[in-house]
């Protein structure tokens, strides 16, 4: 038997490949002698169809990009995801009571330390500034600038304001009535009952004695009476327990002869003159510096709806919604799973500064007894809390969150935030100074500066 030659072999495939164009041609006759449209699609497709092994790479390749997207893109950042959202915090393990019961007594006085005659007086404001334990100087740098509501109350509004009378809503006359009895003199001399008290917790070796810490606080509080300290540890973790404690003194002690609460920071500058004209119903007049904080309505000053008309279930400051859990272990407002398992934040109000009307203050606290514990003050008071007890939240533009550079904003607004003790002396001294003038908004572009609505 001889072999085949290669010369022989390509001969063969060339006519292999005639008798199948052949064959091919014979079939599309007889599809045209049918039907010649028929005719025109079957040669498009002979021509533009690909062989069958390259189609089948092109599916392989398809593939293994998928399975190597999905293996080194998508799969390592979910499993970074639950492993941070898993890694548990120092001072709340997994292990830890998440029942506020379990470190709050409702019904028993567990204060080590509370100021003489605590709430007997009538007291139109009382502000609540969570402070930390050993922040002396934070304290008293409040006390002898916006803490001191002897000099800085109602009656400093219209100095503060005095160029810009006329382009801002007054007290309203029927609060000025249903809040008499909390109120002094009248117009310009107007003066309302405020008070501050500062809460903090105590050191894990405070029952040491001679703990240098302790005296001084001790000295501190018989000196000013105005230190509410509980008995629990004060850390950062801890800030929910902190402020839970305030809610429970207020509401046990106050609901009688208070009618509005401030829960703020020790770093938090709070503008008191606007924050009683406010809750008197009047607007605080709109500066150059405060245009950024305001959105197309809020930003009309003169309107009815941004006059303050409740008296009841008023909850307000800088409200937050869609806010999602942070995963990222290094920062301060990481939260494991398990102590929150949604995907979103309820919608709460800044911690910088939030005020509620006094019947608020005991449906939070009763709330918070039956709400499981997240140590994210604001976001478990003003969030999971008030959604318990029902209460809505309303956006304030003027309870800042963070601190301006421009002093006039202080001036504007009613709460400053991240404000350091040699800042808060330098605000004080600017706005109290009534010589210092501060301007309105330009008359063209405004718009551009504004915040959209806040839809939360």
């Amino acid at each position: 038997m001889g072999y085949a030659t290669r010369d022989d072999v390509e001969l063969a495939e060339q006519c292999t490949l005639l008798d199948d164009q052949a064959d091919d041609e014979t079939h599309l006759s007889q599809v045209a002698s049918r039907d010649p449209r028929k005719l025109h699609h079957r040669r498009q497709r002979l021509r533009i169809s690909s062989p069958r092994f390259l189609r089948r790479i092109c599916h392989f390749v398809l593939l293994i990009f998928v399975f190597l997207f999905f293996r080194y893109i998508i799969l390592p950042n979910i499993s970074i995801y639950e492993q941070k959202r898993h890694v548990p915090l120092a001072d709340w393990s997994a292990n830890t009571s998440l029942d506020i019961k379990d470190y709050i007594q409702a019904q028993q006085e567990s204060a080590l330390i509370i100021p003489r005659d605590f709430c007997r007086n009538k007291t139109f404001l009382i502000i609540a500034v969570c402070t930390g334990l050993n922040n002396f100087v934070e304290r008293q740098t409040i006390r002898e600038t916006w803490g001191n509501t002897t000099e800085f109350n109602y009656p400093a509004f219209a100095k503060l304001h005095a160029h810009l009378k006329g382009p801002y809503q007054p007290p309203m006359e029927k609060r000025l009535q249903f809040y008499a009895d909390y109120l002094k003199g009248e117009g310009e001399n107007l003066t309302a009952s405020v008070r501050i008290i500062f809460i903090v917790g105590r050191q894990s070796y405070e029952s040491h004695l001679g703990n240098e810490t302790l005296v001084r606080l001790h000295s501190e509080a018989e000196l000013y009476n105005d230190i509410i300290q509980e008995d629990f540890i004060d850390t950062y973790n801890n800030l929910t327990l902190k402020s839970v404690m305030a809610l429970k003194h207020i509401s046990k002690s106050c609901l009688k002869t208070c009618a509005y609460f401030l829960k703020c920071d020790d770093d938090t500058f709070v503008n008191v003159p606007n924050l009683l004209h406010f809750l008197l119903g009047g607007t605080v007049p709109l500066y150059n510096d405060t245009l950024d904080y305001h959105d197309r309505g809020s930003m009309v000053v003169m309107a009815q709806r941004n006059r303050l008309n409740a008296t009841s279930n008023v909850m307000i400051g800088h409200q937050f919604c869609n806010v999602v859990p942070v995963s990222d272990v290094s920062s301060k407002w990481y939260i494991p799973y398990y102590m929150y398992q949604d995907e979103v934040y309820p919608k709460y109000l800044s911690g910088a500064g939030y005020l509620m009307s006094i019947d608020v203050v005991e449906r939070l606290f009763e709330a918070s007894l039956n709400t499981s514990l997240i140590y994210l003050e604001d976001i478990y008071i003003t969030g999971l809390c008030a959604n318990r007890a029902n209460i809505k939240r309303k956006h304030q533009p003027l309870f800042s969150f963070t601190s301006s550079p421009h002093l006039c904003a202080f001036k504007g607004s009613i709460t400053q935030h991240q404000v350091k003790e040699a800042s808060m002396v330098e605000a004080y001294r600017f706005v109290t100074n009534y010589t210092k003038i501060c301007p309105p908004p330009g008359r063209y572009l405004n718009h551009m500066r504004l915040r959209n609505r806040n839809n939360c």
